[in-house]
Protein backbone atom coordinates (compact mmCIF):
# COMPACT_ATOMS: atom_id res chain seq x y z
CA UNK A 1 0.00 0.00 0.00
CA UNK A 2 1.34 3.73 -0.82
CA UNK A 3 2.34 5.70 2.12
CA UNK A 4 0.05 8.05 1.32
CA UNK A 5 -2.73 5.87 1.30
CA UNK A 6 -1.85 4.51 5.30
CA UNK A 7 -1.65 7.78 6.35
CA UNK A 8 -4.81 8.76 4.94
CA UNK A 9 -6.59 5.73 6.26
CA UNK A 10 -5.26 6.61 9.60
CA UNK A 11 -6.80 10.37 9.45
CA UNK A 12 -10.01 8.74 8.80
CA UNK A 13 -9.67 5.95 11.21
CA UNK A 14 -9.08 8.15 14.23
CA UNK A 15 -11.84 11.01 13.25
CA UNK A 16 -14.09 7.87 12.98
CA UNK A 17 -13.40 6.22 16.58
CA UNK A 18 -13.24 10.11 18.05
CA UNK A 19 -15.04 13.09 16.28
CA UNK A 20 -17.82 10.34 14.99
CA UNK A 21 -18.62 8.31 18.53
CA UNK A 22 -21.53 8.88 20.76
CA UNK A 23 -21.37 11.40 23.40
CA UNK A 24 -22.47 11.72 26.92
CA UNK A 25 -26.10 12.65 26.58
CA UNK A 26 -26.94 10.56 23.40
CA UNK A 27 -28.72 7.51 23.07
CA UNK A 28 -26.43 4.20 23.28
CA UNK A 29 -25.80 2.47 20.09
CA UNK A 30 -27.87 -0.83 20.32
CA UNK A 31 -26.15 -3.85 19.85
CA UNK A 32 -26.82 -7.93 19.84
CA UNK A 33 -23.70 -10.17 20.69
CA UNK A 34 -23.11 -13.81 21.86
CA UNK A 35 -21.82 -14.18 25.01
CA UNK A 36 -18.39 -16.56 25.87
CA UNK A 37 -21.49 -19.30 26.40
CA UNK A 38 -23.28 -18.86 23.72
CA UNK A 39 -26.07 -16.23 24.78
CA UNK A 40 -27.20 -13.40 22.46
CA UNK A 41 -27.24 -10.78 24.76
CA UNK A 42 -28.93 -7.62 23.59
CA UNK A 43 -28.86 -3.92 24.71
CA UNK A 44 -32.59 -3.19 23.99
CA UNK A 45 -33.40 -6.18 26.55
CA UNK A 46 -31.30 -4.20 29.06
CA UNK A 47 -34.23 -1.18 28.93
CA UNK A 48 -34.73 -0.13 32.74
CA UNK A 49 -31.62 -1.07 34.14
CA UNK A 50 -28.22 0.92 34.59
CA UNK A 51 -25.48 -1.00 31.98
CA UNK A 52 -21.55 -0.56 32.50
CA UNK A 53 -19.97 -1.48 28.97
CA UNK A 54 -16.13 -2.64 29.17
CA UNK A 55 -14.74 -3.10 25.90
CA UNK A 56 -11.31 -4.95 26.47
CA UNK A 57 -8.77 -7.64 25.58
CA UNK A 58 -6.99 -10.19 27.86
CA UNK A 59 -3.73 -8.34 26.90
CA UNK A 60 -4.10 -5.32 28.11
CA UNK A 61 -2.80 -4.99 32.10
CA UNK A 62 -5.34 -2.12 32.45
CA UNK A 63 -8.06 -3.81 30.74
CA UNK A 64 -7.57 -6.61 33.63
CA UNK A 65 -7.54 -4.38 36.58
CA UNK A 66 -10.73 -3.02 35.29
CA UNK A 67 -12.72 -6.25 35.04
CA UNK A 68 -11.78 -7.01 38.17
CA UNK A 69 -12.88 -4.04 39.74
CA UNK A 70 -16.22 -4.58 37.76
CA UNK A 71 -16.66 -8.26 39.15
CA UNK A 72 -16.39 -6.46 42.49
CA UNK A 73 -19.20 -3.34 41.74
CA UNK A 74 -21.61 -5.77 40.09
CA UNK A 75 -21.69 -8.31 43.25
CA UNK A 76 -21.95 -5.20 45.74
CA UNK A 77 -24.78 -3.87 43.50
CA UNK A 78 -26.88 -6.95 42.75
CA UNK A 79 -30.50 -6.16 42.63
CA UNK A 80 -30.00 -2.78 42.46
CA UNK A 81 -30.87 -2.96 38.89
CA UNK A 82 -27.17 -3.13 37.67
CA UNK A 83 -25.77 -4.94 34.52
CA UNK A 84 -22.03 -5.71 33.76
CA UNK A 85 -21.07 -6.33 30.23
CA UNK A 86 -17.36 -6.96 29.47
CA UNK A 87 -17.29 -6.45 25.81
CA UNK A 88 -14.00 -8.47 24.25
CA UNK A 89 -12.11 -7.32 21.46
CA UNK A 90 -11.37 -9.29 18.34
CA UNK A 91 -10.36 -12.30 20.48
CA UNK A 92 -11.57 -16.11 19.95
CA UNK A 93 -13.96 -17.21 22.54
CA UNK A 94 -11.89 -19.80 23.89
CA UNK A 95 -9.29 -17.19 25.09
CA UNK A 96 -11.84 -14.65 26.35
CA UNK A 97 -13.58 -17.77 28.06
CA UNK A 98 -10.19 -19.04 29.46
CA UNK A 99 -9.41 -15.45 31.06
CA UNK A 100 -13.08 -14.89 32.69
CA UNK A 101 -12.68 -18.35 34.44
CA UNK A 102 -9.19 -17.29 35.69
CA UNK A 103 -10.51 -14.09 37.08
CA UNK A 104 -13.94 -15.70 38.24
CA UNK A 105 -15.96 -12.99 36.21
CA UNK A 106 -19.53 -13.73 37.04
CA UNK A 107 -20.82 -11.08 34.55
CA UNK A 108 -21.35 -12.15 31.13
CA UNK A 109 -18.51 -11.42 28.88
CA UNK A 110 -19.17 -10.95 25.30
CA UNK A 111 -17.76 -11.20 21.83
CA UNK A 112 -17.15 -8.37 19.03
CA UNK A 113 -15.18 -8.23 16.19
CA UNK A 114 -14.84 -4.37 16.03
CA UNK A 115 -18.54 -3.09 14.80
CA UNK A 116 -19.23 -2.25 18.12
CA UNK A 117 -16.40 -0.90 19.81
CA UNK A 118 -16.59 1.69 16.34
CA UNK A 119 -19.99 2.31 16.34
CA UNK A 120 -19.33 3.98 20.05
CA UNK A 121 -15.87 5.21 18.63
CA UNK A 122 -13.40 3.02 20.72
CA UNK A 123 -9.76 4.10 20.46
CA UNK A 124 -8.25 2.27 23.10
CA UNK A 125 -8.93 -0.31 25.82
CA UNK A 126 -10.21 -0.24 28.64
CA UNK A 127 -13.19 2.12 27.25
CA UNK A 128 -15.43 2.04 29.76
CA UNK A 129 -19.40 3.21 29.62
CA UNK A 130 -22.15 3.35 31.65
CA UNK A 131 -25.73 3.49 30.29
CA UNK A 132 -28.57 5.08 32.01
CA UNK A 133 -32.19 3.24 32.40
CA UNK A 134 -33.55 5.04 29.06
CA UNK A 135 -30.20 3.64 27.41
CA UNK A 136 -28.58 7.50 27.40
CA UNK A 137 -24.52 7.70 27.69
CA UNK A 138 -23.84 9.13 31.24
CA UNK A 139 -20.55 8.72 31.56
CA UNK A 140 -17.25 7.32 29.33
CA UNK A 141 -13.99 6.51 31.25
CA UNK A 142 -10.88 5.32 29.25
CA UNK A 143 -8.19 4.41 30.48
CA UNK A 144 -7.45 2.86 34.34
CA UNK A 145 -5.09 4.49 36.29
CA UNK A 146 -5.29 5.33 40.22
CA UNK A 147 -8.34 7.35 40.39
CA UNK A 148 -10.55 4.96 38.23
CA UNK A 149 -11.61 3.06 40.42
CA UNK A 150 -13.83 5.68 42.64
CA UNK A 151 -14.70 7.60 39.54
CA UNK A 152 -16.50 4.15 38.07
CA UNK A 153 -17.78 4.33 41.83
CA UNK A 154 -18.98 7.26 41.78
CA UNK A 155 -20.02 7.39 37.88
CA UNK A 156 -22.63 4.27 38.50
CA UNK A 157 -23.66 5.25 41.69
CA UNK A 158 -25.07 8.52 40.13
CA UNK A 159 -26.54 6.02 37.26
CA UNK A 160 -28.50 3.92 39.97
CA UNK A 161 -29.60 7.16 41.85
CA UNK A 162 -30.53 8.29 38.43
CA UNK A 163 -29.01 12.16 39.06
CA UNK A 164 -29.41 14.00 36.24
CA UNK A 165 -26.81 14.85 34.08
CA UNK A 166 -25.21 18.36 34.27
CA UNK A 167 -26.29 19.20 30.79
CA UNK A 168 -30.47 18.17 31.83
CA UNK A 169 -30.09 20.08 35.15
CA UNK A 170 -28.66 23.32 32.67
CA UNK A 171 -31.65 22.39 30.74
CA UNK A 172 -34.50 22.01 33.01
CA UNK A 173 -33.40 25.13 35.01
CA UNK A 174 -33.81 26.78 31.50
CA UNK A 175 -37.01 25.17 31.19
CA UNK A 176 -36.12 23.90 27.63
CA UNK A 177 -37.96 20.70 27.05
CA UNK A 178 -37.38 20.12 23.08
CA UNK A 179 -34.50 18.75 21.28
CA UNK A 180 -31.02 20.87 21.89
CA UNK A 181 -30.95 21.15 17.97
CA UNK A 182 -33.35 21.79 15.48
CA UNK A 183 -34.58 18.71 13.80
CA UNK A 184 -33.52 19.67 10.42
CA UNK A 185 -30.08 20.48 11.93
CA UNK A 186 -29.54 17.18 13.09
CA UNK A 187 -31.03 15.50 10.30
CA UNK A 188 -28.12 16.97 8.29
CA UNK A 189 -26.07 16.12 10.63
CA UNK A 190 -26.91 12.58 10.06
CA UNK A 191 -26.78 13.06 6.66
CA UNK A 192 -22.52 14.58 6.87
CA UNK A 193 -21.65 11.44 9.18
CA UNK A 194 -23.37 8.79 7.14
CA UNK A 195 -21.99 10.52 4.19
CA UNK A 196 -18.71 10.10 5.28
CA UNK A 197 -19.10 7.05 6.67
CA UNK A 198 -19.78 5.47 2.76
CA UNK A 199 -16.60 7.81 1.91
CA UNK A 200 -14.70 5.67 4.20
CA UNK A 201 -16.02 2.38 3.37
CA UNK A 202 -14.72 3.40 -0.03
CA UNK A 203 -11.11 4.01 1.33
CA UNK A 204 -10.53 1.10 2.57
CA UNK A 205 -11.61 -1.02 -0.56
CA UNK A 206 -9.78 0.90 -3.03
CA UNK A 207 -6.75 0.35 -0.87
CA UNK A 208 -7.27 -3.27 -0.83
CA UNK A 209 -8.95 -4.04 2.60
CA UNK A 210 -12.98 -4.88 3.45
CA UNK A 211 -14.83 -1.83 4.22
CA UNK A 212 -14.64 -2.31 7.95
CA UNK A 213 -17.72 -2.36 8.81
CA UNK A 214 -18.10 1.71 7.80
CA UNK A 215 -20.90 0.78 5.38
CA UNK A 216 -23.54 -0.91 7.97
CA UNK A 217 -22.47 2.81 10.40
CA UNK A 218 -23.53 4.72 7.09
CA UNK A 219 -26.99 2.88 7.36
CA UNK A 220 -27.32 3.68 10.47
CA UNK A 221 -26.75 7.23 10.94
CA UNK A 222 -28.67 7.87 7.40
CA UNK A 223 -32.00 5.68 8.83
CA UNK A 224 -31.76 8.25 12.08
CA UNK A 225 -31.59 11.26 9.69
CA UNK A 226 -34.84 9.95 7.52
CA UNK A 227 -36.49 9.35 10.98
CA UNK A 228 -35.91 13.20 11.84
CA UNK A 229 -36.80 14.01 8.36
CA UNK A 230 -38.47 11.46 5.92
CA UNK A 231 -39.13 14.22 2.90
CA UNK A 232 -35.76 14.93 2.72
CA UNK A 233 -34.40 13.74 -1.04
CA UNK A 234 -30.84 13.45 -0.13
CA UNK A 235 -31.32 11.44 3.01
CA UNK A 236 -32.99 8.90 0.89
CA UNK A 237 -30.34 9.06 -1.81
CA UNK A 238 -27.72 8.60 0.41
CA UNK A 239 -29.06 5.80 2.00
CA UNK A 240 -29.85 4.10 -1.23
CA UNK A 241 -26.15 4.35 -1.70
CA UNK A 242 -25.30 3.20 2.15
CA UNK A 243 -27.45 0.04 1.63
CA UNK A 244 -26.44 -1.11 -2.00
CA UNK A 245 -22.63 -0.57 -0.83
CA UNK A 246 -23.88 -3.29 2.44
CA UNK A 247 -25.07 -5.77 -0.60
CA UNK A 248 -28.89 -4.88 0.72
CA UNK A 249 -29.76 -4.56 -3.20
CA UNK A 250 -33.98 -4.59 -2.10
CA UNK A 251 -33.56 -1.86 1.08
CA UNK A 252 -31.39 -0.05 -2.08
CA UNK A 253 -34.33 0.36 -4.49
CA UNK A 254 -36.90 1.20 -1.61
CA UNK A 255 -35.13 4.21 -1.03
CA UNK A 256 -34.36 5.36 -4.38
CA UNK A 257 -38.01 5.05 -5.08
CA UNK A 258 -38.64 6.96 -1.67
CA UNK A 259 -36.38 9.74 -3.20
CA UNK A 260 -38.18 9.74 -6.83
CA UNK A 261 -41.59 9.53 -4.97
CA UNK A 262 -40.19 13.18 -3.76
CA UNK A 263 -38.63 14.40 -6.78
CA UNK A 264 -40.09 12.44 -10.27
CA UNK A 265 -37.37 14.13 -12.01
CA UNK A 266 -34.04 13.03 -9.65
CA UNK A 267 -31.67 11.90 -12.00
CA UNK A 268 -29.66 10.11 -9.46
CA UNK A 269 -32.54 8.06 -8.34
CA UNK A 270 -33.34 7.42 -12.10
CA UNK A 271 -29.69 5.56 -12.61
CA UNK A 272 -29.06 3.65 -9.38
CA UNK A 273 -32.97 2.30 -10.38
CA UNK A 274 -32.00 1.05 -14.17
CA UNK A 275 -28.14 0.47 -12.52
CA UNK A 276 -30.04 -2.47 -10.32
CA UNK A 277 -32.59 -4.02 -13.04
CA UNK A 278 -35.82 -1.81 -11.65
CA UNK A 279 -37.19 0.64 -14.06
CA UNK A 280 -37.63 3.72 -12.90
CA UNK A 281 -42.15 4.97 -12.87
CA UNK A 282 -43.17 4.99 -16.32
CA UNK A 283 -43.29 8.58 -16.59
CA UNK A 284 -39.79 9.26 -16.08
CA UNK A 285 -39.39 7.11 -19.00
CA UNK A 286 -41.91 9.94 -20.81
Amino acid sequence: MRPWVAVVLAVLLLAAGSAWGVQKGEQAPTFSLSSTDGEVVSLADLSGSVVVVSFWATWGKQCQEELKQLQTLSQGSAGKGLVVLGINEREDRATAEGFAQRNELEYRVLLDDGSVARAYGVNGLPDLWVIGRNGVVRSRLTGYGPGSPKEIETAVAAALAGTPLPEERTAAAAGETGPPLPLPLRAYAHLQLGAAHVNIGDAFIKAGYRDAGHFKEAVRELRSGVALDPKNVELHIWLGVALERDQDKAGAIREYQAALTLDSANVYAQDALRRLGVPPPAAEEQ
